[in-house]
């Protein structure tokens, strides 16, 4: 009897503290606007200072013969580890094919020697040549909902050529993307829902086609409260539709513009992403 009440005992302290887990790692939080600091702003600027040499260059062409320029960052190998491959998908103020529009901040922070010190990965950074991602209004929903465009597509090929040719753990492929590129990372789930294991929108517009093919799949929606030119109303329909596997967080007094401060730099993106992983590879 006194085994039996030790293992009940034990079995809930188990089932407790994975609800606080869950709490933690999901749900829908309120966050206030905290003031960036000239610590907060000069971090940026350490960040956004990076050499784009960090990155190599690359040109791929899929099957829909949609020329795509990237970068890659390579980290410091170990021999025989396998390392997590982050996808960092730009905004559209970065369209074109320069291969270098497309290295702004959050695709710097990734491979910034701070995180990756401790989050060693591989770092893409495609550039899209046109649109990744189109906004209508859902005439069900009435919000704004995305749908993706071919190279979009072409896009996906090259991951999986990376995939197949580099040190990649594919128990570890994660996508991040603000804006259009937010939005470009909810389209990638629902194309290729086996082959990532979580992803980070910020700012972006979902699509809401089938969302259960998500249910199993980590996401993390971050948008500013006050963001006119992605309005977070598109987000908040989409996790009332989505299982419990969604954070999401609302800042209140931020705009489109200025929603990367202090709160989600650092190490507070890649540190919930790295916790990520698959238990089985299809």
């Amino acid at each position: 009897m006194k085994e039996r009440t030790i293992l009940s005992i034990f079995i809930a302290m188990i089932w407790l503290t994975s609800c606080v887990t869950n709490k933690k790692q999901f749900g829908q939080t309120i966050i206030e606007n905290t003031v960036d600091t000239t610590f907060s702003k000069q971090e940026i600027l350490r960040i956004r200072s990076i050499d784009n040499n960090v990155f190599d260059t690359a040109t791929f062409l899929g099957i829909e013969q949609i020329e795509i320029k990237y970068r890659l960052f390579t980290p410091k190998q170990k021999s025989k580890v396998k390392y997590p491959l982050v996808i960092v998908y730009h905004g559209s103020g970065a369209i074109g094919t320069d291969n270098k529009s497309q290295l702004g901040l959050l695709q710097k922070l990734f491979a910034s020697p701070e995180i990756q010190a401790k989050y060693p990965a591989y770092v893409l950074a495609p550039q899209f040549p046109t649109r990744s991602s189109n906004y209508a209004i859902d005439t069900v929903r009435n919000v704004l909902r995305s749908k993706s465009s071919p190279c979009l597509n072409s896009v996906l090929q090259l991951i999986d050529s990376l995939k197949s040719n580099l040190n990649i753990d594919s128990s570890r492929i994660y996508l991040i993307g603000f804006s259009m590129g937010g939005s470009t990372v909810i389209n990638s789930l629902f194309a290729r829902p086996e082959l990532f294991t979580a992803g980070i929108s910020i700012a972006g517009i979902p699509q809401f086609d089938n969302t259960q093919i998500l249910n199993n799949i980590p996401i993390w929606l971050i948008h500013g409260i006050d963001d006119t030119e992605n309005p977070i109303n598109s987000d908040e329909q989409f996790y009332k539709e989505m299982d419990s596997r969604i954070r999401f967080w609302k800042l209140k007094a931020t705009t489109h513009d200025n929603i990367f401060s202090a709160l989600i730099l650092g190490e507070t993106l890649p540190k919930w992403l790295f916790k990520q992983k698959k238990t089985k590879i299809k």
